[in-house]
């Protein structure tokens, strides 16, 4: 599959060149990548014991698809009173300076009324933050895009809220995010966004709640038995 990535407007070339969207297993969480992957024997002798990085379900997640990179320098402060009690809030994004805009060319915001009974981590204005792309993407017919908060980067100054867009329809995104730090800078390169591209589908799902058979429940026992006694994961094991 070809993803076609643009820039929305011609002054915004120079955010594509420096800082592109890439693959997501190009930009892996620091803690991932310093892992060392454990092995059964080396368990059993208390050193380099099985771990996060042995888990198929967490590699595939976090190299599947493709990051967004922070495209400039984001900043946020809070100011305090003698107090000490929150006052003002000020936030800068520096792509600004690309042709000398105002930050909300960049940063606007969703105000209390837009997220009444949503329990979000709002600005002092109780409004949430939303960056804009400054580009697009062009899909192939039929699919959507998963925008989503990196996942396993464990991040602590702000929390990007996910969204699903028929992205061969809509390419014009913002991005609201909660704000989980008083004061916080994020540098341009940094991981912003995980985007995971899949087929949309027409059939209705239908969950059909029922209990196993006696063979059900023995399958279920030797997958537990082979997992457990020879250390495979479900990548080795064969389609029934």
């Amino acid at each position: 599959m070809i993803i076609k990535v643009k820039p929305i407007q011609e002054n915004y070339e120079k955010f594509l060149e420096l800082h592109p969207p890439v693959l997501s297993n190009q930009l892996l969480p620091d803690w991932y990548k310093k892992m060392k992957i454990g092995n059964h024997y080396d368990t059993f002798l208390g050193k380099n014991i099985i771990n996060a990085k042995n888990c198929p379900a967490i590699q595939d997640i976090i190299t599947t698809g493709f990051i967004i990179p922070l495209w400039a320098n984001f900043y946020f402060k809070t100011m305090y009173d003698e107090n000490n009690n929150p006052i003002m809030q000020e936030w800068d994004f520096t792509a600004r300076i690309n042709e000398n805009d105002s930050v909300t060319e960049f940063i606007t915001s969703h105000d209390q009324k837009q997220i009444k009974g949503m329990d979000l981590k709002t600005n002092l204005n109780q409004e949430v933050l939303k960056i804009k792309l400054p580009y697009y993407f062009e899909i192939p017919k039929g699919y959507n895009i998963l925008y989503s908060d990196p996942f396993y980067h464990f991040r602590q100054d702000i929390r990007l809220l996910s969204g699903i867009v028929e992205g061969d329809k809509w390419g014009y995104i913002q991005f609201p995010f909660e704000i989980l730090k008083s004061k916080f800078q994020i540098k341009a390169g940094t991981p912003l966004i995980h985007c995971l591209v899949y087929k949309r589908e027409d059939e209705k799902l239908i969950l059909d709640i029922t209990n196993g058979s006696k063979e059900d429940y023995k399958n279920v026992q030797n997958d537990f038995i082979e997992l457990f006694t020879t250390r495979k994961n479900y990548r080795t094991k064969k389609e029934k």
